[in-house]
């Protein structure tokens, strides 16, 4: 099955990469995506993930690894390693390809 992503899917699928997507069951829409900034800025994530939770690419972490407050990161299956990993080999053969 192939998957197609748009540019915001793959950006939210390095940042989940990154660690820098969680899950806080203090909202009712409780997923958020951390912008390194400057400045640190929390966007919403909830109906950004849903594709890729449907395609299997993102997942939360065991309930076990929650903070005090629930809060989980979301972390890649092995099947998102690996679309993630296709996506850079492209992005890199573009680049060697625009640079000759």
């Amino acid at each position: 099955m192939e998957i197609a992503l748009d540019t915001d899917q793959v950006q939210l699928l390095v940042a989940v990469d990154q660690k820098r997507v969680h899950m806080d069951p203090r909202y009712r829409a409780p997923d958020f995506e951390r912008d390194p900034g400057p400045p640190v800025v929390l966007k919403r994530a909830t109906q950004r993930l849903q594709p890729l939770k449907r395609m299997h690419l993102v997942q939360l972490v065991d309930e076990s690894e929650a903070d005090q407050f629930g809060v989980r990161l979301y972390k890649l299956t092995a099947r998102g390693e690996q679309v993630l990993a296709e996506v850079r080999e492209m992005e890199a053969a573009a680049r060697a390809e625009a640079g000759a």
